[in-house]
């Protein structure tokens, strides 16, 4: 979402406004658009909440997604000639670094 990472509190979707507040993103007549929350911790609501094995979500967020765009040839998994592209999440699935290419920048 286009909040994501910043300090926004609404932005325009399809043509319709959506306000953040409280970990919501809703219309302006209350009718709920959507979650604010990182990758990391809708991780966490899998797991906890929902009862998803890690190793599953984890899937659900890196591999799964990379093959429905058909980019599964180059992302989605750490092998040689891939991309690098990664999150280090630790045991507390709290994020610990990002790297881009091979490169850390968090």
């Amino acid at each position: 979402m286009a909040v994501a990472g910043t300090g926004m509190t609404a932005f325009t979707l399809g043509g319709r406004r959506i306000l953040r507040r409280d970990g919501r993103l809703t219309l302006g007549d209350g009718t709920l658009a959507g979650a604010d929350l990182t990758l990391p911790q809708a991780v966490r609501v899998m797991i906890d909440t929902v009862g998803v094995a890690p190793e599953t979500v984890l899937a659900m967020a890196t591999s799964r997604p990379a093959a429905c765009l058909g980019l599964g040839g180059s992302h989605g998994h750490l092998l040689p000639g891939r991309r690098a592209d990664m999150v280090h999440l630790g045991p507390d699935l709290v994020l610990r670094g990002v790297w881009r290419a091979g490169r850390k920048i968090v």
